[in-house]
């Protein structure tokens, strides 16, 4: 089996459902609100620093032509 096709299980704390898939690739399971039924994508601290990311950013969600998301970080909007 070829590294970008194993699972590896994260241990991250108060988040067992994110699956790393590589060193830029998780597998997140959407959480839900209770009050509002809104879906709310857990980002975990790992997460954040692996990509760059801080709270405040603006993130893009892409989707493509298989159903796979991806979120990239919009440069040109400032937080």
């Amino acid at each position: 089996m070829s590294e970008t096709s194993q699972l590896i299980n994260v241990n991250v704390e108060d988040s067992p459902k994110i699956i790393k898939h590589s060193e830029t690739s998780w597998i997140l399971t959407l959480e839900e609100d209770p009050d509002t039924g809104d879906l709310i994508m857990p980002l975990p601290d790992e997460i954040l620093a692996s990509q760059n990311w801080q709270v405040g950013d603006t993130l893009t969600w892409n989707v493509d032509d298989d159903g796979q998301c991806s979120l990239t970080k919009d440069t040109k909007s400032k937080p």
